[in-house]
């Protein structure tokens, strides 16, 4: 691999997780309240999930250190 992956960047990959399914759920929850959705909360959440999945992946994948 190109970079070197480790415990630090799989961790970095969960909180990212995390936190994009949070800002995902603050973005949506206009669908329950009947308010105006944010837009820009739902993708970034999108993008932060998809980052974090990314960095679990290539953290799992990587030789250990």
């Amino acid at each position: 691999m190109l970079f070197r992956f480790g415990r630090l960047h799989g961790a970095i990959g969960w909180l990212l997780t995390l936190w994009g399914v949070a800002a995902l759920a603050v973005g949506a929850r206009g669908y329950l309240t009947a308010a105006p959705i944010r837009p820009g909360w739902v993708l970034a959440g999108l993008i932060a999930i998809a980052c974090g999945t990314a960095m679990i992946r290539w953290a799992r994948r990587a030789r250990p250190d």
